[in-house]
């Protein structure tokens, strides 16, 4: 059962040698699984870009696997990182596109890790993306035992975790990973009622993606959960802890908002901008049925966003009223101006691994099969990424 009302810390230490073991083979495995079914995929399995027996297969991983998982905005990015941010449109074919859309952190920090070593900016994405990547998985091992769960259901999540379906964004240089860990770090704070953390968590979530301001509404709901609503009206120290962290969440949003008001005239340019990719609002009921006319992809994209509803659903029934709700904020907002992405964004939310987790909790002989199928979803996920198949977007 959850541990709401009691703070029960679970310290990191707590995590047996056992228990790192099964963590850091999850991570070894699916990262050697993943890479080199993308690497083969792409370099050795599509009649357009075959090259066995016309290069050597070292040579080829040394120069090539880099590039076959930098894909799509992966371009942007690096924009980010080697040039900065545009100080106009340029991009796309109709040349209507900017880097604005993309907050900060991620590609500062490419940029940073690549003068520390010497490396270049994508080579310092795969740096942030794999650590990231290791560390959501004791992170999340931690959140499922201090919400209660068994051990072994902690560590089913940890493989579920490492072979989701959309694993591919958290090995390719993307933002993904940094995201869901550090949203996992501040649910996992804001469990324990560690309120200073939860701020600076929420801060960098915030700098990664502009969804991160959103987890201020499940901060509110756990500290409400924590305290009632009495113990924050008085404003104590408990009080004005919580308000401090959720007044910090957004800081970043606020700063970036600044810079952009006097780079390019625009402080809501990262919302404007995204006209360039077709993205305008609308009905997202319309969106989503329109998805099941259109046929094709839009078929696929519409199932799963059924599919991410049912999940939401089912963690409201399980009254993880603040996960739920963040994961509708972070999938009802791109929703709302069309179907694409939206199976990114879902699988890159800590909420939805839960939900996934809790739904095998007591069903042992439910989860091999769950592992098996994500994994051979995975497998094929990033077959189409490096193939640049444009559903996986």
């Amino acid at each position: 059962m959850p541990t709401d009302k009691v703070d029960v810390i679970y310290s990191p230490l707590q995590i047996s040698r056992q228990d790192w073991g099964i963590i850091a083979l999850a991570f070894l495995v699916s990262r050697i699984m993943l890479y080199a079914i993308g690497y083969f995929g792409a370099m050795h399995y599509n009649v357009e870009t075959d090259q066995i027996g016309q290069i050597n297969l070292l040579e080829s991983v040394e120069t090539d696997v880099w590039n076959v998982f930098c894909q799509f905005d992966c371009t942007w990015f690096k924009s980010i990182a080697d040039i900065g941010y545009d100080t106009y449109p340029h991009g796309l074919t109709t040349g209507h596109a900017a880097n604005w859309a993309f907050f900060p952190m991620f590609p500062m920090l490419g940029h940073y890790i690549g003068e520390l070593f010497g490396i270049s900016s994508l080579h310092g994405f795969y740096v942030i993306a794999n650590i990231s990547s290791f560390a959501m998985l004791p992170l999340f091992f931690l959140c499922l035992r201090q919400l209660g769960q068994e051990l072994d259901v902690a560590r089913f999540g940890v493989w579920m975790l490492a072979f989701s379906p959309y694993s591919v964004y958290f090995i390719a240089p993307y933002t993904e990973s940094l995201f869901i860990t550090l949203t996992m770090v501040v649910f996992l704070f804001a469990y324990r009622h560690q309120w200073f953390w939860v701020g600076l968590a929420g801060m960098l979530m915030t700098a990664t993606r502009n969804m991160g301001v959103m987890v201020v509404f499940s901060v509110g709901i756990l500290a409400l959960q924590a305290y009632g609503w009495r113990e924050l009206v008085k404003f104590g120290d408990r009080g004005f802890r919580v308000i401090l962290a959720i007044w910090f969440i957004p800081l970043v949003m606020f700063m970036y908002m600044f810079y952009m008001h006097y780079h390019v005239g625009d402080a809501f340019s990262y919302k404007n901008i995204q006209l360039a990719w077709g993205r305008i609002f609308g009905n997202p009921f319309e969106y989503w049925l329109e998805g099941f006319e259109t046929g094709g992809r839009k078929i696929y994209l519409s199932i799963m966003i059924a599919i991410g509803w049912a999940l939401n659903i089912y963690l409201f029934k399980q009254k993880r009223y603040a996960e739920a709700l963040f994961m509708f904020i972070c999938t009802l907002i791109p929703l709302l101006t069309s179907t694409n992405a939206v199976p990114r964004y879902m699988f890159g939310l800590y909420p939805t691994s839960l939900a996934i987790v809790l739904i095998a909790r007591d069903r042992p002989n439910l989860r091999p099969i769950m592992l098996a199928i994500s994994a051979m979803l995975s497998s094929y996920f990033v077959i189409a990424w490096v193939n640049a198949k444009f559903f996986t977007v």
